[in-house]
């Protein structure tokens, strides 16, 4: 039974400390109201790249597609969470059974991720069965397919002018715990054993194929699984931001994705989660500097696309000197396995060995 338990326990342990890291993180979101938007971003954009992780670090094939279903996420959160009257006085030429819905924060959010899983489940039939770069450049076309959409179709998107009037339910703390529980999905597909297909597929596809792993179809069930934590993620970004268009969704947010996932490391959980949370922090960081700032007697002037420039170099100085990323391509290692842990099984093991010495030997003393 202990040795069990230890099994379990040595599993588990790579998403205790990831889960502490956020949480840790999300308490700077009591210092101001500044750094409370800024964390609230922050564990937007983790939810984002642990969706992007879910398929691409599991499967190694690179999806720029993505941002996709976060848009569909955050039109369906925020159309069902506009109050029909609102509704009625702006948007005029929704469908009724749009136009009257009125839903709360978290099963509008949760519907989001649903009808996006449900499109990446249409989509997947055909794009699955490419590989390379060529499912690459498949994903970046459903991109610019929902971009297009969206950006046109004013009955329901309101057309390039966006939706706007969303009530702003997201806070940090509701941010955060949202992203906790996507850490723990994700975390918990890839102790599946489709996850794990999915993997040896990602190692070596020719081998996989040879013990009968369908590839095809493991790749799908991560799609749409990626898919419908993107749209969770773009709900609580609606919900967060309260307006926005169809330019949201698109180039900007697909590189710095990206770019944390790089820089994190793509084959890891742990680098999905560190890599936004510290590129997060860059991006932050720039774009103070972007619009300028004063130093005492040294001022900076505003430099806008700074951030893009910076982060590009960041990724680049990953991809030469460090392709792995930060964490390596690794999940942070069991406690068992460190050295303080070994260090404490050392001492506990030295006590069990003396103690009968110990008791023998004062028995002789008392005699």
């Amino acid at each position: 039974m202990t040795t069990r338990a230890q099994a379990l326990g040595t599993q588990i342990w790579p998403l205790v400390p990831l889960l502490g890291l956020v949480a840790a993180c999300s308490l700077l979101a009591f210092v101001n109201n500044v750094l409370e938007r800024e964390v609230t971003l922050a564990m937007i954009y983790l939810i984002l790249v642990v969706s992007l992780y879910t398929f691409t670090g599991n499967s190694g094939v690179a999806s720029f597609g993505h941002i996709s279903f976060m848009a569909i996420g955050a039109y369906t959160a925020g159309l069902l969470t506009i109050s029909p009257l609102m509704k009625l006085a702006v948007m005029s030429q929704l469908p009724d059974f749009i136009e009257r819905a009125h839903w709360g924060s978290a099963p509008a959010v949760l519907l989001g991720g649903l009808i996006a899983a449900v499109f990446a489940a249409i989509v997947s039939l055909p794009l699955m069965r490419l590989s390379g770069l060529a499912a690459s450049l498949a994903t970046f076309a459903v991109l610019n397919i929902v971009f297009i959409v969206s950006d046109n179709w004013t009955q329901v998107t309101n057309g390039s002018a966006g939706i706007a009037d969303i009530p702003t339910a997201t806070t940090a703390l509701g941010a955060t715990g949202w992203a906790l529980l996507v850490i723990c999905a994700a975390f918990a597909f890839q102790a599946t054993r489709s996850g794990l297909r999915l993997r040896a597929s990602r190692e070596d596809d020719i081998a996989a194929q040879s013990i009968g792993i369908t590839i095809v179809r493991e790749r799908r069930v991560s799609f749409v699984l990626s898919a419908f934590i993107g749209g969770v993620g773009g709900g609580v970004f609606a919900q967060f931001i309260g307006s926005f268009n169809a330019q949201s969704f698109y180039l900007s947010l697909t590189f710095l994705t990206f770019v944390m996932l790089v820089v994190g490391g793509t084959r890891s959980l742990a680098g999905a989660v560190i890599g936004s949370l510290f590129i997060s922090l860059v991006s932050a960081l720039l774009v103070r500097v972007e619009s300028g700032v004063s130093l005492g007697l040294v001022e900076i002037p505003s430099r806008p696309g700074l951030r893009e420039v910076a982060l590009a170099l960041i990724m680049l100085a990953t991809l030469i000197l460090r392709p792995t990323g930060i964490t390596g391509g690794r999940e942070i290692p069991a406690l068992s396995r460190t050295p303080v842990r070994r260090i404490i099984d050392r001492f506990r093991t030295n006590r069990e060995l003396n103690t009968p010495a110990r008791e023998a030997e004062e028995q002789c003393n008392v005699s």
